[in-house]
C-alpha cells in the first residue's frame, strides 16, 4: 500500500478534513480497503464526530497516491497551506506539518495548569535573557482604542472593587525607595505635544466624577503652612510653595 492523501467531509456540519496516510504502508491491502474501513484519520475531532454522528455521516475520497512518504507529506502541507485551513471554520484540521493552532479550550487548559504556580528564579532569569534586546512591535491607534474599550468601565477587572488595606500596604512597600524612571528627565517638546493632543477634548465620565465626590465628601485635606506667602496649602499642592514659592525672597 502506497502513501496517499484523502479528503473527508462531515455532511451534517458541512466541514472538511484533508489528511495523509503514510504509516504502516507495508500492509498488503488495497488502499480502498484501508480508508474509512480500517483507518479513520488521526484527528481527535473526527473521532468525536464519529462517536456523536456515526461513520455513515461522513463521505470520503482518495485524492492522490505517492511513491514515498516524503512526497505525500510535502503535498499535504502544500494543500493545507493553500486552503488556509487553520483560519477557516470550513476545515476540521487543527495543524499543518505539526504546527498546531491552539483552540480556546486548549488555551484555557494551559492557563488553568499554570495558574497560581510561582515561577522559579531560574525560570525568570531565562525569560529575561530570551526577551533581552527585543522590541515590541508598534501598536496601531485602532488597537489601542480596542484595548482601552476592552478594559474600561464594567470590563475592567477592578470595576466596583477596592484594594484591601493589606494589598495597599504591600503595594506601598514594593514601591518604597524606588525612584521614578522619569525623575529629573524633562519632557521633550514632542512628548508634551502628544500629551496635549491626547487630552484635548477629553471629558471625564460623570460616573467617575460622582464617585470621586462621594469619596471625598466630609474629608478634610491635610494642609501645610507656607512661611513665604503665609497661606495654608493642601499637601498635594505644596510642591509649588515652600522653597519653590513665588514670594520667597
Amino acid at each position: 500500500m502506497k502513501p496517499y492523501t484523502y479528503l473527508i467531509k462531515h455532511n451534517p456540519t458541512n466541514t472538511y478534513y484533508y489528511g495523509v496516510r503514510y504509516q504502516n504502508v507495508k500492509k498488503k491491502i488495497p488502499i480502498v480497503e484501508d480508508l474509512w474501513t480500517k483507518y479513520f484519520t488521526s484527528s481527535p475531532t473526527i473521532k468525536k464526530l464519529i462517536s456523536k454522528y456515526g461513520v455513515d455521516s461522513f463521505s470520503y475520497e482518495i485524492r492522490k497516491i505517492f511513491n514515498t512518504s516524503e512526497q505525500a507529506l510535502a503535498w499535504e502541507t502544500k494543500v493545507l497551506r493553500r486552503c488556509n485551513v487553520l483560519h477557516s471554520d470550513k476545515w476540521i484540521n487543527a495543524n499543518i506539518a505539526g504546527n498546531i493552532m491552539p483552540t480556546i479550550e486548549s488555551n484555557k487548559k494551559i492557563s488553568d495548569f499554570h495558574k497560581g504556580k510561582p515561577k522559579s528564579e531560574e525560570h525568570k532569569r531565562k525569560i529575561g535573557i530570551a526577551n533581552k534586546g527585543k522590541k515590541k512591535p508598534p501598536v496601531s491607534d485602532e488597537t489601542r482604542k480596542k484595548l482601552s474599550e476592552a478594559g474600561s468601565g464594567k470590563n475592567n477587572v477592578m470595576y466596583g472593587k477596592k484594594h484591601s488595606a493589606e494589598t495597599r500596604k504591600k503595594m506601598s512597600e514594593a514601591l518604597k525607595g524606588k525612584v521614578a524612571h522619569n525623575k529629573g528627565k524633562p519632557m521633550s517638546a514632542e512628548q508634551k505635544q502628544k500629551l496635549s493632543d491626547a487630552m484635548r477634548g477629553r471629558k471625564v465620565d460623570p460616573e467617575v466624577i460622582k464617585r470621586r465626590v462621594e469619596k471625598q465628601r466630609g474629608q478634610k485635606r491635610e494642609k501645610k503652612h507656607c512661611p513665604h506667602c503665609n497661606k495654608h496649602i493642601a499637601v498635594g499642592w505644596y510642591n509649588r510653595h515652600g522653597d519653590n514659592c513665588k514670594l520667597k525672597v
